[in-house]
């Protein structure tokens, strides 16, 4: 009866043993896959904010040529216009010499009469 207590508990020791055995391994085996499924989810989330980024660059490199290219044309728009001006003081400092000119030859022409 003493052998049979003995092979009782052997038996229990030994099953208590592999299944604790067992239950380890797939514990691992379950941690590792939810590892490797937040690595996943944290791969896809960077993967997202850098094609987002990527995209936000390239739009901003878009308006950044847009507004340089618009301030090019503005630069050429203001060089053309002060030419314009330039030429409109010259025409107008003209006009006024001739004004003057003609001023006082219609005074001389009054003294004379």
């Amino acid at each position: 009866m003493n052998i049979e207590i003995v092979l009782t508990a052997l038996v229990g020791v030994f099953t208590s043993l592999g299944t604790w055995f067992a239950a380890r391994r797939k514990k691992l085996a379950d941690v590792q896959s939810s590892e490797l499924e937040n690595v996943e989810k944290a791969v896809k989330f960077y993967r997202e904010q850098l094609e987002d980024i990527a995209n936000r660059w390239k739009d901003a490199t878009d308006e950044a040529n847009t507004m340089n290219a618009l301030y090019r044309q503005a630069l050429k728009d203001l060089n053309s216009m002060e030419l314009k001006f330039n030429q409109l003081a010259d025409e107008n400092r003209a006009l006024i010499d001739e004004l003057k000119k003609y001023k006082q030859l219609n005074g001389k022409i009054l003294t004379n009469e």
